[in-house]
């Protein structure tokens, strides 16, 4: 496993410790490369091979010179990521990169091509096409429809920050795609939606290399079905920005007089907790503590003005009977059937929607049907692992390494 951080500090953390810990489990011989130093205590105690590097990102690079090569790569980190992954057979072995692209960099993909070994790209966000990664444009705030890397998006200041901001992420970006070749030489992109899949091979364009689908994890579980249909609250989950449509929630909430509550912190907080004084804003909060909230919950709101790959915050509520409100542009729209378990509105909306969960008849039928949806086959790490290694050993049997 390959990822920026051996601690949760979001999805891609959360599902490389999860794969980690339950391959281990299985008798895998598992490794497992971090940017940070320091690491969730369960990957050690599950006998996991770590290799925590303590690398700064280009952003957080105070030398001046090493900050330099950083636009490249992070090459101080090279002889140990080679001598670590000298341990390990390329016959036997598959390198599975979740996120490398900021702290670690592409030299970690790139060294493990070079030697021979299988690399499969998860594809948690855009960045393997996109050079932020947000493909979402803040002069507009809408989604960003421009061909990565062509000379509209280079010149295009897209992340709301100065263009200083984005020259590391281009070249970077110019050194993973054009350089070094990574997706070119991965032999398998693992894809997490419909709406991900799509883009991503859009903006491919004739790519040869395999794709595969893997399904979600989610952590919750519920054996009784919240009542949705009884409460009051319609919730937000994520940070606090321009681009998760926050604001778009709160504007409506205001609207129709529902009670909102937003979990999550961002550049944003201080702004909408004065503009929205009715709103409650939780910060961020534990699994078990959203899961709290959720049980109070009419509905999960996700307004997304960016392509979301998918927001596992639909499956989760969506597993306790909680009915979502979902945006056209996140991925987990798939599971949503407008009026059966959920709605999906578009162009930012998002009022009728609400009003509609007016009528608790509905929000009923929506919450047991939701509920009902994932009670036969949950999404589980045990599945999710299942899939995970069909895949692993598909890469091995059938693909031809493409190093060198």
């Amino acid at each position: 496993m390959v990822c920026e951080s051996a601690q949760i500090s979001g999805g891609a953390e959360k599902v490389a410790i999860q794969e980690a810990i339950e391959l281990a489990s299985r008798g895998y011989r598992v490794g497992y490369v971090a940017g940070n130093d320091s690491a969730d205590a369960r990957l050690s105690a599950s006998g996991v091979e770590l290799l925590l590097l303590d690398s700064k990102s280009f952003f957080e690079e105070t030398n001046r010179k090493i900050k330099l090569q950083k636009l490249r790569a992070n090459f101080a980190i090279e002889e140990q990521v080679r001598s670590y992954f000298g341990g390990f057979s390329p016959s036997e072995t598959i390198v599975h990169l979740h996120t490398f692209r900021l702290r670690l960099s592409g030299i970690v993909a790139h060294i493990a091509q070079d030697m021979g070994f299988k690399t499969i790209t998860h594809n948690h966000d855009y960045s393997p096409v996109c050079p932020t990664s947000l493909w979402f444009d803040h002069r507009t705030g809408s989604n960003c429809t421009k061909k990565p890397m062509s000379l509209s998006c280079i010149t295009c200041e897209c992340q709301n920050q100065p263009w200083k901001y984005k020259l590391p992420k281009l070249t970077s970006f110019f050194w993973n795609q054009s350089v070094w070749a990574i997706n070119r030489r991965s032999n398998t992109f693992l894809h997490i939606s419909d709406l991900e899949q799509l883009t991503t091979l859009q903006a491919l364009g004739q790519s040869k290399t395999p794709h595969s689908r893997i399904p979600p994890i989610s952590g919750f579980t519920s054996e009784v079905r919240v009542p949705a249909e009884t409460k009051q609250a319609f919730v937000f989950v994520g940070r606090l920005t321009q681009e998760k449509g926050v604001e778009t929630f709160l504007k409506s909430a205001l609207e129709t007089k529902i009670k909102a509550v937003v979990i999550g912190d961002g550049p944003l907080r201080e702004k909408l907790e004065h503009e929205y004084p009715t709103a409650r804003f939780t910060g961020w909060l534990d699994e078990t503590a959203i899961a709290l909230e959720l049980s109070m919950a009419r509905a999960l709101v996700v307004p997304s003005l960016w392509r979301e790959t998918l927001c596992l915050s639909v499956i989760d509520a969506m597993q306790m009977g909680v009915p979502c409100i979902v945006s056209e542009n996140v991925g987990a729209k798939q599971y949503i059937k407008t009026g059966e378990n959920g709605i999906i509105f578009s162009d930012q909306n998002l009022r009728p929607a609400i009003e509609s969960f007016a009528s608790d008849a509905l929000v009923q039928r929506m919450s047991e049907r939701a509920f009902a949806a994932f009670q036969d086959s949950r999404p589980t790490i045990k599945s999710h692992v299942d899939e995970l290694v069909k895949i692993y050993e598909s890469c091995q049997e059938k693909h031809v390494n493409r190093a060198g």
